[in-house]
């Protein structure tokens, strides 16, 4: 889903290379929120039934007493608050920044800076999430969103975050521009073989920087590529643990890695 005031916003990382995002408006995100909501509303309605069951059970021939109605009122109340937070701060946290919801229509989290969200960020954005609901139905938060530039809401505000909009038809069109692209270069390139342990050392941020260069394939000379790519090449190698050979031709060695990395860090 496009949203018409969606925002672009640019960010530039430690190794200088400048990333855009497109920023979630409030329609793309009120129906990735309701998604979510859909799936609480089922999850809190498995609690209900399996509590009411166990309550059958355990008072199956005894008399019912008013005590025993008000511990499992209490502890379903807990329970639904515990999964109303927990929901959003694991599924944010473990997803990369997205919810089922966000994953559905294409959001993520992000921190100002354009890297992976934090455990700290994820949880200080959803606690706000109590005070964005205010008076109701998200009034404040929608309101806030309308005058920030980032299309922010309060506990964005407040965690350093961002939501950014990745548009599956457009990565499609890029996808197919940049393998256009890369195909002269397949006899050239380093057989890297990414270890599972090397993956883990690979974070959103390289992501991104690597992203962004394989994406300058189709447009920039091939002059200016191999002159980004150098110090990109150099950092990555290193902080996978590749040998020195393998970057004899940055750009080589930068698509193979892209070409091993992709799917899994694309959607």
């Amino acid at each position: 889903m496009h949203d018409s005031l969606d925002k672009q916003q640019t960010v530039v990382t430690p190794e200088q290379v400048q990333l855009q995002f497109q920023t979630a408006g409030i329609g793309s995100r009120a129906m990735a929120h309701l998604l979510d909501v859909l799936i609480l509303v089922v999850i809190h309605a498995g609690i209900f039934f399996a509590l009411v069951g166990l309550a059958s059970l355990a008072e199956e021939g005894q008399q019912v007493s008013s005590g025993t109605g008000d511990y499992a009122t209490a502890i379903l109340i807990i329970l639904i608050v515990l999964f109303n937070v927990g929901y959003f701060i694991c599924t944010e946290y473990y997803m990369g920044g997205q919810t089922p919801g966000k994953r559905v229509f294409g959001l993520r989290v992000l921190q100002d800076n354009g890297q992976s969200a934090t455990f700290l960020s994820v949880i200080i954005r959803n606690f706000f999430r109590l005070l964005d609901m205010l008076p109701s139905f998200y009034f404040l938060g929608v309101t806030v969103m309308l005058f920030s530039k980032k299309d922010k809401r309060v506990g964005d505000m407040v965690a350093g975050t961002m939501v950014v909009l990745e548009l599956q038809k457009e990565r499609a069109k890029r996808r197919k521009a940049i393998n256009k692209a890369m195909e002269p270069w397949q006899s050239r390139l380093p057989d890297l073989n990414v270890q599972e342990g090397q993956k883990q050392l690979f974070n959103a941020k390289d992501w991104l920087m690597l992203s962004t260069w394989a994406e300058s394939l189709p447009s920039m000379p091939t002059s200016r590529l191999e002159e980004l790519g150098k110090p990109i090449a150099a950092y990555l190698a290193a902080k996978l643990q590749h040998p020195p050979e393998a970057t004899v031709s940055p750009q080589a060695y930068l698509i193979a890695l892209y070409t091993q990395l992709r799917d899994d860090w694309e959607l």
